[in-house]
């Protein structure tokens, strides 16, 4: 490598593109690529805008440059090679830290059913960058709404305007109604079926049918919740404690206050912070908790309810998780919600080293599955509260657990009367800790509630 070049690129990183682009450079550019990784990305973090698409081929051909590039600006992907764009296989590697990356990828991926399919599994909003044409695709979008009921939300016009559509859709999650045509909006069959799995989707319903006494009626029934006020009051007067730590104010405290026979198995952690010596910078990274505090396989801690567990498998399995994550998630938390019908709030869990190397020590692998399952007429029922499949997350220190988590907390009960336990989960998160508060819906199934913001926790973390 040409030593004054190098010194000429460390005074001046600007400098890179008038000389990439020069021939007398070029090739030996080509052959040392890495060399140039630092100034080009000091350039990205700048926002400038020729930082990627001025250089030689070589260099935006390069999987490693792109990558970094990309975690620092998801939109650097579209001055990345063309082959690069059209390959699915880096592609979907970038997609599990910056799902944005899928508006630059190449038509014929975009309009791939089979890719597209899999890029859901990798992040769940993935089908809004699909082709129109698959997005009309009447066979592609029936499966993908059958696999996850969001997906309607980014189906065409023509294919939401199908009764069939609609009912599945509005089935599992009623305010799906708000992406939902006029003609559905005002549509009173369709228009129930929402209002009874989600008592919130009336307000997305046509203006005459808001005005609708059985409408109205069923959905003021449905939510045993006295109101949000009186709801967040309660969260706060009995989950809001004193730190004991100097100038930490008040923290999230009291778990399981109310409802501690409940718990079936919660562990306290199963993450934590390890300090990694480095003489230049203090330095942690997370890792899973000693595994010898979690001795038994999920499917152990599940052996009471074997339909339960052939069903988790087939979620993930459905979802092209590979079988070794599978077998290798632990039970974080396992509670009773009720007897009446058999219902029971889970998560299981996997953190391990990232897959990636080029994305560095921050990264781990992820996988995690929170949900509320009923057992009715002998089948098992699941609301998904929150999912990840394979996904590599970058922590932060920033808080405890360096990723979003949710833990079950505790259960709430209106009066002696109520029979349906309302679930309180702590949810943490880079901004602080926030609750959110899960309802049995007229359908069954269970939807969110309310959702109490951070500034509302006075121990946010910042």
């Amino acid at each position: 490598m040409n030593t004054s070049l190098l010194d000429k690129l460390r005074v001046a990183s600007s400098a890179i593109f008038f000389l990439l682009s020069s021939s007398a450079f070029a090739q030996d550019s080509c052959d040392n690529i890495p060399l140039y990784y630092d100034q080009i990305l000091q350039e990205v973090s700048k926002k400038n805008p020729e930082a990627i698409s001025q250089l030689p081929d070589c260099f935006r051909l390069d999987r490693t440059l792109i990558l970094k590039a990309v975690l620092i600006d998801p939109s650097q992907f579209q001055n990345a090679a063309d082959a690069l764009q059209e390959d699915q296989i880096f592609i979907s590697r970038l997609l599990k830290i910056s799902p944005e990356i899928l508006q630059f990828a190449a038509p014929e991926v975009l309009s791939s059913p089979a890719f597209m399919e899999k890029a859901t599994y990798l992040n769940r909003p993935a089908l809004q960058y699909a082709s129109w044409t698959l997005l009309d695709n009447k066979l592609f979008m029936h499966r993908m709404i059958e696999i996850d009921s969001l997906n309607y939300k980014f189906a065409s016009d023509r294919l939401k305007l199908l009764p069939e559509f609609a009912t599945r859709a509005f089935s599992d999650n009623g305010l799906l109604l708000e992406f939902a045509p006029q003609q559905i909006k005002s549509d009173k069959k369709l228009v129930k079926i929402a209002v009874a799995s989600n008592s919130a989707a009336l307000n997305f319903a046509a203006d005459l049918l808001k005005e609708d006494k059985e409408l109205k009626k069923l959905a003021t029934t449905q939510s045993s919740i006295k109101s949000p006020e009186d709801l967040q009051n309660f969260l706060q007067e009995n989950y809001l404690v004193e730190s004991g730590k100097k100038n930490l104010g008040k923290i999230v405290g009291n778990k399981a206050k109310f409802f501690p026979k409940n718990k079936i198995i919660d562990h306290s952690y199963i993450t934590k912070w390890q300090r990694i010596p480095d003489l230049s910078k203090e330095n942690w990274r997370l890792i899973a908790a000693n595994s010898r505090n979690y001795q038994n396989s999920w499917r152990e801690d599940f052996k009471k309810y074997p339909d339960l567990v052939k069903k988790i498998e087939k979620f993930f399995l459905n979802h092209n998780v590979a079988e070794n994550t599978v077998e290798n998630l632990t039970t974080t938390f396992l509670w009773k919600i009720k007897s009446k019908p058999l219902t029971l709030a889970f998560n299981l869990y996997l953190l391990r080293d990232s897959t990636d190397s080029d994305l560095g020590p921050d990264f781990v692998d992820v996988s995690s599955l929170t949900a509320i399952v009923t057992k009715r007429a002998g089948k098992w029922e699941m609301t998904v509260v929150e999912v990840i499949f394979d996904s590599e997350e970058k922590t932060k220190i920033s808080y405890e657990d360096g990723l979003k988590r949710y833990v079950l907390w505790d259960l709430y009960l209106n009066d002696k009367k109520d029979k349906s336990p309302k679930i309180i989960f702590k949810v943490s998160d880079p901004f602080g800790e926030h609750f959110e508060v899960f309802e049995e819906q007229n359908s069954g199934k269970y939807q969110k509630v309310i959702a109490s913001s951070s500034s509302a926790i006075l121990g946010a973390k910042n």
